[in-house]
């Protein structure tokens, strides 16, 4: 069953609005580029000393023609000024609007989340009573059921703990924090193995929507035994090569930073992801590309689930055209990239999932531009797993593909390279962290 799909961003937006202003001033500025020169020249040619001379032959011509050239160059003096006081007013009436929009977008979820608060501590605040451990049980339910009604609480939770801790400004301050909690895990080397025996969806074709997308990542997810598996799914067309690269999610929550794991998809990672950090999943995603044989000029879609959509952020945010890859497109399901610096460049499609918090553990909202799309589903079990679930991401995709939306259909058309190809092959790799 389909459900409720919330857009914000994309070409649609009021974001991309304010890129149209943006626009509109530099066009006018170009404008009048050519009449300032224009006026440069027509002034150069009056005094020129030839001109002075022949002004002395023939006074009344020459007054003749100062008249005519006065007329046009205070013609061409207005129209110019009038560009530029047109481009200054369009582009200060864009960055005042977004001043503002952004005010919103900081405050306004955190003030909500703020009185919403004790509600959802209440559970955890009343008596124990008779039952004890029983209505321990019971309050945490009660604050998981919350948390998941509710996930912009955790939003707000970050910010104020990170900002209480760290001293800085959210979002300045997770990046901070997390970077500062990742310092005791280990990193590492690479290890990068093919899986040439692992199931792939590629007897099904290429990808056709956001739903394919998904699929894959969740096959590969399905068979990700020792965690950090990747896919590098070779796409080929009337349109040239692509590539999409399917990033999974953690695998080991190990709280210990002593005990050292071969599993790159771990905590570490994760913290290292939020902080913006360079990590041993990271750089093996690399190695895994160069072992596939991708080279600069191919064009390259990240597709990545919780820790694998903040990796394939990061990614996005580091590989550019004259790069050693070519990220143009990101789609992440259930990752907080909100601080990740993804340039416009990129085009960028981020699911979540109504009830899931993880998004939410940056303590920032994602950016609101025409490049940016952020989609809000509603599917799974009312629980933080249930929600964070690949599955639930899933059906969220399908309803996607079935959303009239002008932001996605604007998005569709700039992935049509990569959802209109007629062969795929996918190699498969795990990353593991040297011994």
């Amino acid at each position: 069953m389909s459900g409720p799909v919330t857009v914000r961003g994309g070409s649609d937006s009021i974001a991309a609005d304010f890129e149209r202003l943006d626009g509109f001033a530099t066009a006018l500025d170009r404008a009048a580029d050519p009449l300032h020169d224009a006026l440069r020249t027509l002034a150069r040619c009056l005094a020129d000393p030839a001109m002075l001379a022949a002004a002395a032959l023939d006074p009344a011509g020459a007054a003749e023609v100062l008249a005519l050239a006065g007329v046009a160059m205070a013609a061409a003096a207005g129209v110019l000024a009038g560009c530029r006081s047109l481009a200054s007013g369009l582009r200060l009436a864009a960055g005042s609007y977004r001043a503002v929009d952004e005010l919103d977008r900081r405050l306004t979820p955190a003030l909500a989340a703020g009185l919403r608060l004790p509600l959802a501590l209440a559970p955890l605040t009343g008596p124990a009573g008779p039952a004890g451990p029983f209505a321990a049980g019971r309050a945490r339910g009660g604050l998981q059921a919350g948390l998941s009604a509710d996930p912009e609480l955790a939003h707000a939770a970050v910010r104020l703990l990170t900002a209480s801790v760290a001293g800085l400004p959210s979002p300045g301050a997770t990046a901070w924090l997390a970077g500062l909690l990742a310092r005791p895990f280990p990193d590492g080397a690479a290890v990068v193995t093919a899986q040439p025996d692992k199931p792939t969806g590629d007897r099904g074709g290429p990808p056709r929507g956001t739903a394919d997308l998904i699929r894959a990542l969740a096959l590969r997810e399905a068979h990700n035994d020792g965690g950090g598996a990747v896919d590098v799914r070779i796409l080929d067309g009337a349109g040239g090569r692509r590539v999409i690269l399917d990033i999974t999610g953690t695998t080991v929550w190990n709280l210990d930073p002593t005990r050292r794991t071969a599993h790159v998809s771990d905590l570490g990672t994760n913290l290292r992801a939020l902080a913006n950090q360079s990590s041993v999943f990271e750089r093996g995603v690399l190695q895994a590309l160069r072992q596939a044989g991708v080279t600069p000029s191919e064009p390259i879609m990240l597709v990545g689930h919780s820790q694998g959509g903040m990796i394939a952020a990061r990614l996005a945010s580091r590989l550019q055209a004259g790069a050693e890859f070519t990220v143009t497109h990101l789609v992440t399901a259930g990752a907080p990239v909100g601080l990740a610096p993804v340039p416009r460049s990129v085009s960028v499609l981020s699911l979540h999932n109504r009830g899931d918090v993880v998004p939410e553990l940056d303590g920032a909202a994602n950016p609101r531009r025409a490049g940016w799309i952020t989609v809000r589903t509603a599917h799974g079990d009312p629980t933080v797993l249930g929600k964070h679930s690949l599955q639930s991401y899933l059906a969220g995709a399908l309803d996607l593909d079935g959303c009239a939306d002008p932001g996605l259909a604007s998005w569709r058309r700039t992935a049509a390279g990569y959802l209109s190809a007629e062969r795929v092959a996918t190699q498969v790799f795990q990353i593991r962290r040297a011994e």
